[in-house]
């Protein structure tokens, strides 16, 4: 028996057409195959977690004032967690993960100075919490939370009270709101007890912590910066950047072009994996740079970059890697107009939010579905 998504539901007729057509014209040319649902078809937005089935992240709606307000789709369609005590005309929210009836993330209005903060939600508006940050600062996000924790970062202010500083990675217990400040970094995510992030060194390093402000370098030999984005306690995701030597006899200054590459780590820096895929499932295309996102179960999600034969970045196209790293394109899934696509949060069942943009720059919350 086939079971329907329960986010189809909140969809409209058209809706439902574009993905039939997209389906037909795109099933044979992936090993597996997917649904794209469009979570914002009379608004704009994205989709920047997923969890149970369901997506967060934000809508923008020019009816609406402020316009992006922070969003979940659901099978009920879409809630807005706009907080209220955000206004005035520069306010704006985003959830950035969530995990079970809990979301994370950023927002600002007139009551924070317009400078970002980090909240807290439990399914609706009214539930947002400001997380504390345990120095004079400057504002900070929530990026992401396992239930258990949230992770992100505060901007410290100095003593003059004006001048920013480094960011400080920080560790929110969910429990008891208790605040672990892990020194100068961010992290981007977190699962059973580890956090996965970055550090500044002159540039940026992927980093692993496990509770303290202790950590573990990830930074691939040879590489001349990295990020790790996405953990599942076990695994760290991000990409590397490596300077590559492209024409010997080019004039000096020229001979050599970064290329950022999909990884994936197992808690060491020896355990780097480049996952970059060379082509795309879709049409063959050549890609230049990767990168992955989030990690959960046998799933991988980020995107690439179509090659486009100069130092001008290509179109991204959403990718999804499976539990032998290999490559299947999302970009092959969106109904037509929808000319490149960022795959953002994954869950267990492999149900991935995003984004997906047309040419003019209108953006589009997705939702793609692994079809049975």
């Amino acid at each position: 028996m086939k079971v329907q998504h329960p986010l189809i539901h909140a969809l409209d007729t058209s809706a439902l057409t574009f993905i039939a057509a997209g389906l037909l014209a795109t099933t044979a040319l992936a090993q597996t195959s997917y649904t794209a649902i469009d979570l914002t078809p009379t608004a704009s937005g994205s989709a920047l977690a997923a969890s149970g089935g369901q997506a967060a992240g934000y809508m923008v709606n020019s009816l609406n004032a402020p316009a992006v307000r922070a969003t979940i789709w659901s099978g009920d369609g879409a809630i807005d967690l706009h907080p209220a005590f955000l206004s005035g005309a520069g306010a704006r929210s985003q959830v950035n993960g969530f995990a079970g009836n809990l979301q994370v993330g950023t927002g600002a209005g007139t009551s924070t100075g317009n400078r970002n903060v980090p909240i807290a939600w439990s399914d609706s508006a009214a539930s947002a919490t400001l997380l504390s940050i345990p120095f004079v600062n400057a504002g900070g996000q929530a990026n992401a939370t396992d239930g258990l924790q949230i992770v992100g970062h505060g901007i410290p202010l100095a003593r003059d009270g004006t001048t920013l500083g480094a960011a400080h990675a920080l560790i929110w217990n969910v429990a008891t709101g208790a605040v672990t400040d892990l020194g100068e970094g961010s992290v981007q995510d977190v699962a059973g007890g580890v956090q996965a992030g970055s550090v500044s060194k002159g540039v940026s390093n992927a980093v692993l912590w496990r509770g303290t402000k202790s950590y573990t370098l990830l930074h691939p030999k040879n590489a001349v910066l990295s990020v790790a984005s996405g953990t599942d306690g076990v695994r760290q995701v991000g990409y590397a950047g490596f300077d590559i030597r492209v024409r010997a006899e080019a004039a000096n200054g020229n001979k050599d072009r970064r290329f950022n590459y999909a990884h994936v780590w197992t808690g060491s820096a020896a355990s780097a994996l480049n996952i970059h895929p060379y082509s795309s499932n879709a049409d063959g295309k050549i890609l230049d740079h990767s990168y992955a996102m989030k990690v959960k179960g046998q799933y991988i999600v980020g995107y690439a970059n179509a090659s486009t034969g100069t130092t001008t970045i290509g179109l991204a196209r959403a990718i999804v890697w499976d539990s032998n790293y290999q490559a299947t394109d999302l970009q092959a899934f969106v109904p037509a107009g929808f000319v490149s696509s960022v795959a953002y949060g994954v869950d267990e069942s492999g149900n991935i939010s995003g984004v997906m943009t047309k040419a003019d720059g209108t953006r589009h919350a997705v939702l793609w579905i692994p079809n049975p």
